[in-house]
């Protein structure tokens, strides 16, 4: 039997589970080339404020940052409606068999993890901000009303940037206390940037 007939015998949900990572407790799914799953969670989740780590497994502004974040960010905002999305994009040489080791560093249940190794938000992230440097480092908040309609994700209502200083890009630089200001702010409001006419 040819190894693609035997791939057909195999249930479709096994195939998915193929995809994941480090296993139950440090799993991440693999992004297709249109960025699903992630696409459809993050249009399910509207009316719910959504935070977006867009993070390299290999760099260690990225790293610090998303541990921050989980510490000084998740942990003491307890509010079910905010979602999280934690995107390992392949930057700073960081590859899939990376992903698994940091997964661990962001623990909140309300989080999935994903591999954009397709580099479909990687490329759309970086030509949307004018990237400059080898890292991602970036962490997006998303309004209740954002919605993802095209191809590449929407422009977020805030973000800060764990490598504004180091490379001078026109950020605010990643602070960990306004960040969640911030993401609490969203959660109160019934207003978002996305809906400004």
């Amino acid at each position: 039997m040819t190894t693609f007939r035997w791939l057909a015998l195999i249930p479709a949900s096994l195939l998915l589970a193929f995809q994941l990572g480090a296993g139950a407790d440090g799993s991440f799914i693999a992004l297709d080339g249109a960025a699903q799953p992630l696409k459809n969670a993050f249009n399910a989740d509207v009316g719910k404020v959504r935070l977006l780590m867009y993070v390299s497994p290999t760099c260690g502004e990225c790293l610090r940052g998303a541990k921050q974040g989980q510490q000084h960010v998740l942990a003491t905002i307890g509010d079910p409606n905010l979602r999280i999305y934690v995107v390992w994009a392949p930057k700073n040489g960081g590859r899939q068999q990376d992903v698994g080791r940091v997964t661990q560093i962001v623990t909140d249940p309300r989080a999935a993890q994903y591999w954009d190794g397709h580099r479909v938000l990687t490329d759309a992230y970086d030509r949307m901000l004018a990237l400059s440097g080898p890292c991602a480092g970036i962490l997006m908040l998303y309004g209740k009303q954002a919605r993802w309609e095209g191809a590449g994700p929407p422009r977020a209502d805030y973000l800060e940037d764990a490598h504004a200083e180091e490379f001078h890009r026109p950020y605010p630089q990643y602070d960990p206390q306004r960040f969640a200001e911030k993401a609490r702010e969203l959660l109160t409001s019934t207003w978002s940037a996305t809906s400004a006419p």
